[in-house]
């Protein structure tokens, strides 16, 4: 062999150990199993930047938006190398945003791994203690800041807890709770049909393996929850199940009465119109299609309505007593509005428009100004979802009138 061809191939030998050390590490689990158990979700931010190498610098090749879940793969300093399973996406993200979950329930779950205090804007306010998770709830009792509690679950922003020995529920936003993960120790398997829900192998139904079957009431420990589904203990097996079939909170749990104390404040009303006549329409706890499912109607029923909102109506039936959330666009209004709008009231001052329905990761889009009028999409106790002009947001509900 010639000197120079020797020098050469010595020489791009060398290059390509340069190259290759510059490569960032990654995992070389096969794309096509979801053998590998590690997973984690989005959390801190409304989303996530996926980059084709672990740093800002890198090609931006995607987003994952809070609570999503992604696989890991492996790791290359302060990031992971993951797949985002919505969007099967596979790159780098920032190991500062995202979550993953314990390997199994901390000691005591069942029994109040979470804890929290009363923590009320005002020192001489108080808090109500509800009988079920409802403004309009019974008061079961009041409590001054400091007062120490043990939370069961946590849900559409209420806490199930235990307090002096007395179970019922507390507003999220006055309180302050440590403890596991998501605020949720606990759920109970509750399928429509009462059949038994599928522990997978990963939080997805593509790909993934069935590892149990577990009956309709049995109760699971809750890890980590993400969107659509909760990574959750039962029997000795860790797993996810789809988090539509899970209600927070142990099976014991009080339930919302049937008739509600007091008739609520209603306007117009809603007749029940499936595009089929076979097909049922499902009455919400809250304004989610991942709600838990109250009660199913045929069309013709009627219900009154609460708040109206173009995607979604809080109604009360009064044949019934249940109160919940039906789909805009499977009834027919009446007595109402073609568009519901409401008007921003705050004295002289201005209401934020948020990205999500939380002061601390809605970005604000906008100041509304007292007396703008805003579209109600879907209204909520808390947080109303709106549009203004082009701009769809959320807003608080009590500077709405």
């Amino acid at each position: 062999m010639k000197k120079h061809t020797l020098k050469s191939i010595l020489t791009l030998a060398c290059v390509l150990c340069l190259l290759a050390g510059c490569v960032p590490a990654q995992a070389t689990a096969a794309d096509a199993s979801y053998g590998y158990q590690d997973y984690a979700i989005v959390t801190g931010t409304s989303y996530l930047n996926l980059r084709q190498g672990p740093g800002t610098e890198y090609t931006w090749l995607g987003r994952a938006n809070e609570n999503d879940w992604v696989r890991i793969l492996g790791e290359s300093g302060n990031w992971y190398y993951v797949t985002i399973l919505e969007s099967n996406l596979t790159g780098y993200m920032s190991k500062n945003f995202l979550t993953k979950a314990p390997a199994s329930a901390p000691s005591g779950s069942f029994g109040g791994a979470v804890t929290g205090v009363v923590t009320n804007p005002k020192p001489t306010q108080f808090l109500n203690l509800r009988q079920y998770p409802s403004l309009d709830a019974p008061v079961l009792g009041i409590f001054y800041n400091g007062a120490t509690f043990q939370v069961l679950a946590s849900f559409d922003g209420w806490h199930q807890v235990i307090i002096n020995g007395q179970q019922g529920y507390f507003r999220q936003e006055y309180v302050t709770v440590q403890g596991v993960q998501g605020g949720n120790a606990i759920a109970t398997i509750r399928t429509l049909n009462g059949g038994k829900l599928n522990l997978r192998n990963a939080p997805t139904y593509k790909g993934s393996t069935i590892q149990a079957q577990i009956a309709n009431g049995r109760q699971v420990t809750v890890l980590l929850k993400g969107n659509h589904f909760w990574k959750v203990q039962v029997d000795g097996l860790t797993g996810y199940m789809d988090c539509a079939f899970l209600q927070a909170g142990a099976s014991s749990a009080p339930s919302q009465p049937s008739v509600p104390a007091q008739k609520p404040q209603t306007k117009g009303y809603v007749i029940v119109n499936n595009p089929k006549a076979t097909q049922f329409l499902n009455l919400r706890a809250q304004p989610s299609t991942t709600s838990k499912v109250i009660a199913q109607y045929k069309n013709g029923i009627r219900f009154e309505v609460i708040e109206y909102g173009e995607t979604w109506c809080k109604v009360y039936g009064s044949a019934t007593g249940n109160i919940g959330y039906l789909m805009t666009k499977y009834v027919t209004v009446h007595g109402l509005p073609g568009t519901p709008t409401k008007t921003v009231q705050n004295g002289n001052t201005y209401v934020n428009l948020r990205s999500a329905p939380s002061k601390q990761t809605g970005d604000v889009y906008q100041k509304l100004y007292s007396g703008a009028t805003v579209t109600v999409l879907t209204p909520g106790e808390e947080w109303t979802q709106v549009r203004y002009g082009n701009i769809v947001g959320y807003m608080m509900t009590y500077f709405l009138k």
